[in-house]
């Protein structure tokens, strides 16, 4: 006899397609943070190679810290940012200076070229990146356009307390004076699912958890983006010799050394 296939009534269907969205409302988001976890992981990959070249730079330089960015001029003569990435270029930095997650958070390139540096950013393969600086750290050279005077470079003998100095962070940079925030100033972002990665000057690396403030602001190209507070970094919530703490420790600038009361930081 010939078997007679059952086919399944239009009930039984879309209880199967009912349990198979149930399926994917469980699963996509636990693909998602794996996925998320990966690019973190990359990111802190990048952060541990640049924190690298950073101190074969300073060995090289007889014990002294890159600039952050100084005013140069590019092969055709223009005007044009040489960045701490650019200075490290040699060492390899420059192939790791942004994070898989939010590759191009800022546009550096363009906002320079936007105020007179026609060059935009010297030598750059690409027009933004991810990462944020500590300007204690890495200090400012003479860039007339951005208004910055030149600072002296910092020594490696200066930094007290490396492994609790971060250099370089998952970050942005702010573009007008909202939530507290200066223009051009540092603005860490807890983009790894409110993890922010961070950069240490005696070479590790290492997630730390951050909360949202609330507050909104907007970065050099004028991109909105969240106001977020770091936690679990303790040196900076607090100026040595004050016994303040950051209501919301939304940048990281600064040496940190220890007081009576404890792990703080302070400006060079």
């Amino acid at each position: 006899m010939t078997a007679v296939r059952r086919a399944l009534t239009l009930t039984e269907l879309l209880v199967v397609i009912g349990i198979l969205a149930l399926l994917a409302g469980f699963l996509l988001p636990v693909l998602f943070q794996a996925r998320e976890k990966g690019r973190q992981a990359v990111c802190l990959s990048h952060l541990r190679q640049i924190v690298a070249a950073v101190l074969l730079y300073a060995h090289d330089w007889d014990e002294t810290l890159p600039m952050n960015a100084y005013q140069a001029t590019d092969e055709q003569g223009r005007p044009c940012l040489m960045t701490l990435v650019g200075v490290l270029r040699p060492f390899g930095a420059s192939a790791v200076a942004s994070c898989p997650t939010e590759p191009m958070a800022f546009r550096l390139g363009s906002f320079l070229r936007s105020k007179g540096l026609a060059g935009g950013e010297c030598g750059a393969t690409r027009d933004g990146g991810s990462y944020a600086i500590n300007t204690a750290a890495f200090v400012r050279g003479e860039v007339p356009a951005l208004g910055w005077q030149e600072a002296p470079p910092l020594r490696l003998s200066r930094l007290l307390m490396p492994t609790a100095t971060v250099g370089l962070y998952d970050g942005d940079v702010a573009g007008e004076r909202e939530c507290r925030f200066q223009p051009l100033e540092a603005a860490l972002r807890g983009r790894h699912q409110g993890m922010v990665n961070l950069g240490f000057l005696d070479g590790h690396v290492r997630a730390s958890p951050t909360y949202p403030s609330g507050c909104v602001t907007r970065n050099i190209n004028g991109v909105p983006f969240p106001e977020a507070c770091g936690n679990g970094i303790s040196a900076y919530r607090r100026r040595c010799g004050s016994a303040e703490i950051a209501p919301c420790l939304h940048t990281l600038t600064g040496l940190a050394e220890r007081d009576e009361r404890g792990e703080c930081t302070v400006l060079p």
